[in-house]
């Protein structure tokens, strides 16, 4: 039987955290790797295993915060061991009064999130650049 792995994902300005987490049935979910694409002057994805193995640290070239999430997830499916990747969750800054509860992200659900940038400008538009990278690359999830 596969397993499957789900991804966590936490934009901000200078950095993209992630978790990659795989879900056995009938248990917790347990972390399989943790990391970083660092945006700033020498980007670069990093990640360690659960119990801080160094699993890579490499550059990344061009756009980084969109090269960076297509890296990470050519990344994810060389390490995930027989694992299928199924999900992918995204930490918002500000989901207003109309989201105030995990929801999927569908296209109406991302405008919507969109118009709430004037609350949080220097924020609102790098949690959701991510997530319409992912979108494009990996509309499944």
């Amino acid at each position: 039987m596969m397993r499957h792995a789900i991804l966590a994902l936490n934009a901000g300005s200078s950095s993209i955290k992630f978790g990659l987490y795989d879900l056995e049935p009938s248990a917790e979910l347990q972390l399989v790797s943790r990391g970083k694409l660092d945006l700033g002057d020498a980007p670069k994805l990093s990640a360690k295993a659960a119990d801080g193995t160094v699993q890579c640290d490499r550059p990344l070239a061009g756009d980084a915060r969109n090269a960076g999430i297509d890296a990470l997830l050519d990344w994810i499916e060389s390490e995930l061991g027989g694992r299928k990747l199924i999900a992918a969750g995204h930490r918002i800054v500000h989901g207003g009064r109309e989201f105030v509860e995990p929801v999927r992200l569908t296209p109406a659900v991302i405008e919507g999130l969109d118009r709430l940038t004037p609350l949080a400008p220097l924020h609102q538009p790098r949690s959701l650049a991510p997530i319409r990278t992912l979108a494009v690359l990996r509309p499944d999830l």
